[in-house]
């Protein structure tokens, strides 16, 4: 972490909690009033998984339900909730109640069967993974209820206040440290998770078990802290990041992924099975035509057959520029190719497009493929008629971006959740069981199977619809160099030409989808009459690791060029539509940098910017970026240690170009963030409102992006009052 960042000079007022404001003017009621709306249906519904069907201490079965993270609207931050798996039902029951500086984000909800690690068995519940204050420090906590405990545990020392809520949250780490990656096996005995608590800078593999643990913790009030064993120690070859991905069905053996970077990442077997874990061994895929240092693996998953219980399904790029899925077999060392779509190699369907998520579960694989930011679902099944045969499922709906969650844990594989993300609305759950379409199984003119699908919806997950939303449609530009950049495009109903925002995504290995928006994008669009458009700049991920490796190092303002073509092509191109003389660029987190960035290189093009915890000083956010980042983020943007690297990284940082900048710029950042340190934004600010006119938001109990209500609130009226100050005032339209 940076040292602590001293801004007692500045003066700053408290318009909302949480927030200190600087030059910032007092907002009127009017825009909170008119982003309402807006923000009611941005609070979408995200289906986290399903949990155990377990028996209670009468021995009564207990259904499993879908657990789901929603912030209700009187809430400050995310609060978890239960729905029954029957999508005819209506209930949705709230577990948590907690609020800020007592329970924050839970990035992790890994449900279990049981553990016994205080002598007596507590069933149900999960594995939460949340930090407390914003700063990503994740600890790990059990949730549990007491009427599937086969005792009921006093209050314990350190356990949250979540009354009136059923369910109690043990903390089960007690430091400073972060954790996460959990991983629950196949046989619900043990439990894999990484964490970085050896040196604050190692990320390694560490397994606990769940059942016959043995921890010598009390059924007591007294904390309790997780006992655990190392599997995947430190290399000691500079940061090691290692993941766990999944056990066999046999307990033999742990999968690890190494992470040097988003673009290089190396799996490893662990045999777990004697006293001592062995050494992580590395597996090279036979045959791969990629090079090692260029090749990503992700989604790796055990086989649930106990005829293959070695073999693993992942997705890798180690036979071509985008994300494939392969299997490996550890004991036969053979692949097989579900949807590789290299010339000679025969695979089961070849997809021509990143495969972006995959699940496994005893009767199938089900994955989404990353079609140009809209999602495709396939199902493969792994038994009966259709055994192997990759199917295209064609959801009736809108289209946009869809995720799942199978409900394999309760031995329903062919049962899951859908969540779909589109332009009409924010994330909603819906239901959906695969059995039912495999007697109407077609074939397109390539020969390739498909059904046809819909949907049941859960009526208490389905965040209010805004009426007359602007669909999104996808436009090609080229670049300074010939290469063609792709960007999703809003446009005001009945405008003609209208002012525009160009807001950049972060990563930079991200993409702005079909369901990428800011938080203010339907008030700008709706009430504002601006565009919006969302270029995906050479760097981004979607488009295979050709493009998204263009951007390296010494090719990081290539990037920013693909932002000064796109001011081009909106001079030349859509002068029928857009109003070249009103532009204004924002970003957040390096969408921030290209913010910056691109006001200094063309101020003269735009109207004003906004910067969302953005970088602005590479050296120096290189050095004050949590260690455990620092080596993957220095693959990326370049070692600063090396003197040239560091010349080069100096001459392109926003702070060093600051007097280019001549157009206005709002600043927002989290005093708590631990990926990009606050003094970036402070810095800027110091710098830049001594010639320009520059206004800053600092966020209290925040990091990288805001969470709370009051923040989230405030940020976004004070976003649309700047622009309506900045960019408004320059169209004569």
């Amino acid at each position: 972490m940076a040292k602590p960042i001293e801004y007692g000079d500045l003066e700053f007022t408290r318009p909302a909690k949480q927030i200190k404001a600087a030059n910032v003017p007092a907002v009127p009621q009017r825009i909170f009033d008119g982003m309402k709306q807006y923000e009611d249906a941005a609070r979408g519904f995200d289906a986290l998984g399903f949990e155990r069907t377990v028996k209670d201490t009468d021995g009564r079965e207990v259904p499993g339900g879908v657990i789901v993270s929603h912030r209700p609207a009187d809430a400050q931050v995310t609060q978890l909730y239960r729905m029954p798996a029957d999508p005819s039902s209506t209930q949705l029951n709230r577990l948590t109640y907690f609020d800020i500086g007592s329970g924050r984000t839970i990035s992790e909800f890994s449900g279990i069967n049981d553990e016994d690690w205080r002598g007596v068995r507590r069933r149900g519940g999960a594995i939460m993974v949340m930090d407390l204050t914003g700063n990503e420090h994740f600890q790990l906590w059990r949730y549990w209820e007491d009427s599937l405990a086969d005792q009921v545990l006093p209050r314990v020392e350190g356990e949250l206040d979540n009354s009136p809520g059923t369910g109690r949250i043990e903390r089960l780490t007690h430091d400073d440290f972060r954790y996460g990656s959990v991983v629950i096996s196949q046989s619900d005995k043990f439990m894999a998770f990484s964490s970085n608590k050896e040196n604050n800078k190692d990320t390694l593999v560490y397994v606990t078990k769940l059942i016959d643990s043995n921890t010598g913790a009390k059924a007591d009030a007294s904390s309790f802290t997780l006992p655990s064993h190392l599997v995947a120690p430190s290399t000691g070859e500079g940061t090691t990041m290692y993941y766990p991905q999944s056990f066999s069905l046999d307990d033999k053996y742990l999968l690890l992924m190494r992470m040097y970077g988003t673009a290089y990442t190396a799996l490893y077997a662990v045999d777990i099975s004697g006293e001592e874990a062995s050494p992580p061994r590395l597996i090279e895929f036979p045959g791969a035509t990629e090079k090692t240092d260029d090749t990503a693996i992700r989604n790796v998953s055990f086989s649930r057959d106990a005829n293959l219980p070695h073999l693993f399904y992942c997705t890798t790029t180690g036979y071509g520029d985008f994300r494939s899925i392969v299997t490996y077999d550890l004991d036969t060392g053979s692949v097989t190719h579900i949807t590789t779509p290299s010339a000679g190699i025969q695979a089961i369907r070849p997809i021509l497009w990143e495969i972006v998520n995959l699940k496994v579960t005893s009767d199938n694989i089900t994955f989404t493929a990353n079609v140009e930011g809209w999602t495709s679902l396939f199902v493969m099944p792994l038994s009966g008629s259709h055994k192997n045969t990759v199917i295209e499922v064609k959801v009736d709906w809108e289209g946009g971006w869809l995720t799942f969650q199978p409900n394999g844990l309760n031995n329903k594989p062919n049962e899951m959740t859908l969540q779909l993300a589109s332009y009409l609305s924010r994330q909603r759950i819906t239901y959906f069981n695969f059995i039912p379409l495999l007697a109407n199984v077609n074939r397109d003119q390539n020969g390739y199977a498909y059904v046809l699908a819909s949907v049941l919806p859960y009526a208490q997950a389905v965040p209010p619809i805004v009426p007359d939303e602007v669909a999104p449609k996808l436009i090609r530009y080229k670049s300074f160099d010939g290469l063609e950049i792709p960007a999703i495009y809003y446009h005001p109903a009945g405008q003609s030409r209208t002012p525009v925002v160009i807001h950049i995504h972060g990563g930079p290995e991200s993409q702005a989808t079909a369901n990428y928006r800011m938080t203010t994008h339907s008030y700008l669009l709706n009430e504002l009459k601006i565009a919006v458009i969302y270029p995906n700049v050479r760097g981004s991920s979607g488009y295979g690791k050709k493009y998204m490796a263009a951007d390296d190092v010494l090719k990081r303002e290539d990037s920013v060029k693909d932002i000064g073509a796109l001011l081009d092509y909106i001079t030349s191109n859509m002068q029928n539509e857009l109003d070249s003389s009103c532009i204004a660029v924002s970003g957040g987190s390096y969408g921030g940098y290209m913010s910056l960035a691109s006001l200094t290189h063309y101020s003269s093009k735009l109207a004003c910017g906004i910067d969302n915890f953005g970088i602005v000083h590479w050296p120096s956010f290189l050095e004050n970026t949590a260690a455990m980042r620092r080596a993957a983020r220095r693959r990326e943007y370049g070692d600063e240690t090396i003197p040239e690297i560091r010349e080069f990284l100096e001459k392109i940082s926003p702070i060093n170009n600051i007097s280019k900048i001549t157009v206005p710029l709002l600043i927002t950042h989290g005093e708590n963030d631990s990926r990009v340190t606050v003094h970036e934004a402070v810095n800027t600010y110091k710098a830049l409102s001594k010639n320009v006119h520059t206004e800053l938001i600092l966020c209290e109990m925040e990091g990288h992006g805001y969470k709370q209500k009051s923040v989230i609130e405030f940020t976004n009226a004070a976003a649309i009052l700047f622009l309506e100050r900045f960019l408004l005032s320059k169209s004569n339209l």
